[in-house]
């Protein structure tokens, strides 16, 4: 058999759905054994912690004692002695003996009967809850597939087990022999009572059944027992009758009120004689103004006729020509119908308009008083027939329901004679031995050995509780610390790749260019994280001429990695441009000391070709082929700058004249200027700090970037620490705005507009 490409399809995904939710899964638990792994100190002093309180159980618990009996219930058949039975009927026989043992007759017997010295547990529990004592401590059970019992119970000393066991034993062994002693005689006399008061009752019933059938004197046929009486039946359809007649006339009453108010107040009387017609009937309304009967039926089958023609045009059309002689026939015969009937119509219409109003009222008031009368004259005669029959049935009724139930008794009592019957034909009346025998094939014997607790039990216990609220602390802390764990796990939840690690850099005491790390010291470990994230950048099958370096939040080091990224590109001789676009809070322009000087917001605001404004506001540091072109002075719609075409142009006459462009943009969560320059360049690098950034802040701001329809290239992950892996702190501040976390030191005097040359 092929199978179907749907099917198969569908199989296919249900299979990648399998596999995907499977790997889903295994992924959570790796990423779930990989925080217990950086947790570990946790979970060993919460296990520690079990362990000694196990301990302390074990050492301090009281220890029980346990003795154990074993029973043997065998079940005796009729004709002879087996333990080869039914094998249903052994299991209920042995599990109905499980709860004689432990029945409170019989433990009531078996503390009586305990030497004071064997009543060790029952000290210092009053009389009235030894019963509830015992029992939590009884217990009987069978061995699987087999008829045997065992009785265990626990107490404080092994010779206090023993004897309890022994005397529930005896106790029990006692009630089951009072209990079957001449068990059959006893059965074999109450069921020759009971047979002889049956059969007097049931000839009782038959005489009375037979008398109340003389006296109804039925029509149904014997057995069919969901016949009506024809009495009751005439009864129901005379009183449906009547209703529908009351309903008629109603109608009729309500249509001739209607006709008269309208009468009186001189509204056209053609618009209720279709309320007339209703009423009365199409064929009495028709007859009034001068329509035929004949004409009436005619016009019916006329337009019978049409419904017929109509639906076969329409089942044969779709296969049909529209020149096809049937389906040409087909039109015709449909069109002279409706023409007939559209003539019918005006001919009934004319004959309507010919009567004037006063005389069209009292027409249809007479014909309205006409079926109203005939209608009162029906309810009257349905209203005493139903009367007489509801009397007859009524008496009849009664008779009906006494018979159905001298009927059921007499069956029940016909039934029940059968099987006292039967079972009095299977009593032996000789056999007084016991239906089972019960012997104990293992007696209670003292175990010096204690059965609780249990230094095996209490250590496994111990462990597995400790490990399960250790995994439950680990998980809580993981839920509300929301931090990344690792970079591998950053990079697994936001679908990045990680360009590079920068560890926590320490400042290098000098100014300018002189603070950045990689042209302070470019050999130095911590400056060759920046080698790495300009190598991943170069070797990346993406165009990255043109990046932003961004972050998720405000001091994530961004303003770090830019500037030691952009002196990397130019140390393997690119010439690189670094634009600060952080127009609101310039961290680069003031790392560079170029507070002040005309900038990026000169730029955007300035009249005339960016080619020659541009090279106005470009920077040379002491770093050869590396330019930088500051944010300018501030203005009060930073976002309003960036949407204009004036970056645009900026960032075109920077791809022609340098191999590397890297724009410096705030952090996305603060505001938009990243998206705005980011849908403009190769791609984002986005600065993340693992041990400050908050999971759900990180996903938001990669989310917002590829909304805005913005390539990111990768992450960075700033600041890690020596002990990062293992967990990071909690708390964090967020806020971005004019002069965030800066000195207000900006000379804001106004610097003249640039001006083309």
């Amino acid at each position: 058999m092929k199978q179907s490409p749907t099917a198969a399809l569908a199989r296919e995904e249900e299979w990648q759905d399998d596999s995907g939710a499977a790997g889903a899964a295994l992924e959570g638990v790796l990423r779930f054994l990989r925080v217990v792994q950086r947790r570990q100190k946790l979970v060993a002093l919460i296990v520690a912690g079990h362990l000694a309180v196990g301990a302390a159980y074990y050492f301090t618990a009281t220890r029980y004692y346990e003795s154990t009996a074993k029973l043997l219930v065998i079940e005796q058949n009729p004709d002879q002695l087996s333990s080869m039975g039914d094998q249903a009927g052994s299991d209920n026989v042995t599990a109905n003996h499980q709860q004689i043992v432990r029945s409170p007759v019989v433990v009531r017997e078996a503390i009586q009967a305990l030497e004071p010295q064997h009543r060790l547990d029952l000290l210092g529990v009053p009389s009235q809850r030894w019963l509830e004592d015992i029992l939590s401590r009884l217990s009987a059970s069978s061995v699987r597939k087999t008829n045997v019992i065992e009785v265990r119970y626990r107490s404080k000393e092994p010779e206090a087990a023993t004897a309890v066991v022994t005397s529930v034993i005896n106790s029990y062994l006692a009630f089951v022999d009072r209990t079957h002693r001449g068990a059959a005689l006893d059965i074999h006399e109450m069921l020759t009572t009971k047979h002889a008061q049956l059969v007097e009752e049931l000839d009782a019933k038959q005489r009375e059944l037979q008398q109340v059938r003389n006296e109804v004197g039925r029509l149904v046929a014997a057995g069919d027992s969901d016949a009506v009486d024809p009495m009751v039946a005439r009864a129901l359809k005379l009183n449906d009758a009547l209703m529908d007649a009351q309903a008629k006339r109603l109608e009729v009453e309500a249509s001739l009120a209607t006709v008269r108010e309208a009468l009186a107040s001189g509204q056209d009387l053609r618009r209720y004689v279709a309320l007339v017609e209703e009423a009365v009937g199409q064929q009495m309304l028709m007859s009034a103004m001068g329509v035929a009967p004949d004409d009436l039926a005619l016009i019916a089958q006329q337009r019978q006729k049409l419904l017929e023609d109509e639906q076969e045009l329409r089942r044969v059309a779709p296969f049909l020509a529209e020149n096809n002689p049937t389906v040409t026939a087909l039109n015709e015969r449909i069109a002279a119908t409706k023409q007939y009937l559209a003539g019918r119509h005006v001919g009934a219409g004319e004959a309507l308009g010919g009567i004037g109003d006063s005389e069209l009222g009292p027409l249809l008031i007479s014909m309205l008083q006409q079926s109203a009368q005939q209608l009162a004259r029906l309810e009257t005669q349905l209203t005493d027939s139903f009367e007489a029959a509801r009397a007859h049935a009524l008496e009849q009724s009664s008779g009906l329901i006494r018979l159905s139930m001298l009927e059921r008794d007499v069956a029940r009592l016909e039934k029940l004679h059968d099987v006292l019957f039967e079972k009095l034909e299977t009593v032996d009346t000789h056999q007084l031995q016991a239906p089972v025998r019960v012997t104990v094939i293992e007696e209670a014997m003292p175990n010096e050995r204690p059965v609780s607790p249990q230094l095996r039990l209490v250590v496994l216990a111990s462990l597995c509780g400790g490990l399960a609220v250790a995994a439950g602390v680990v998980y809580a802390q993981d839920l509300l610390d929301d931090r990344f764990g690792s970079p591998e796990e950053m990079s697994r939840e936001l679908g990045l790749p990680i360009l590079s690690i920068v560890r926590q850099l320490n400042p290098t005491g000098g100014e300018r260019l002189e603070a950045v790390h990689m042209f302070r010291d470019g050999n130095s470990p911590d400056a060759e994280a920046f080698r790495t994230l300009r190598t991943a950048l170069t070797l990346t099958g993406d165009v990255a001429d043109r990046i932003v370096v961004s972050s998720a939040e405000p001091s994530d080091g961004k303003t770090t990695v830019s500037s030691n990224l952009a002196v990397a590109f130019a140390q393997i001789g690119k010439r690189t441009l670094v634009i600060d676009a952080d127009l609101r809070k310039p961290g680069l322009t003031a790392l560079l000391g170029l507070k002040g000087q005309p900038g990026v917001t000169d730029l955007l605001t300035a009249r005339g070709e960016m080619s020659k404004l541009a090279p106005g506001v470009v920077r040379k540091t002491d770093q050869p082929g590396l330019d930088v072109i500051p944010a300018g002075p501030r203005r009060p719609d930073p976002a309003e700058l960036l949407v204009g075409p004036a970056l645009t142009e900026l960032l075109a006459w920077a791809d022609s004249r340098y191999d590397q462009v890297l724009i410096d943009c705030p952090p996305v969560l603060a505001v938009s200027d990243a998206q705005i320059v980011g849908r403009l360049v190769d791609g984002v690098v986005l600065v993340v700090s693992p041990e400050k950034n908050h999971r759900r802040l990180v996903s938001r701001a990669c989310e917002s970037f590829l909304s805005a329809g913005v390539h990111v290239l990768g992450v960075v992950a700033n600041r890690i620490t020596q002990g990062g892996g293992h967990g990071y702190g909690y708390g964090y501040g967020y806020g971005y705005g004019y002069g965030h976390d800066e000195p207000d030191t900006e000379d804001d005097t106004p610097i003249a507009p640039l001006r083309a040359a």
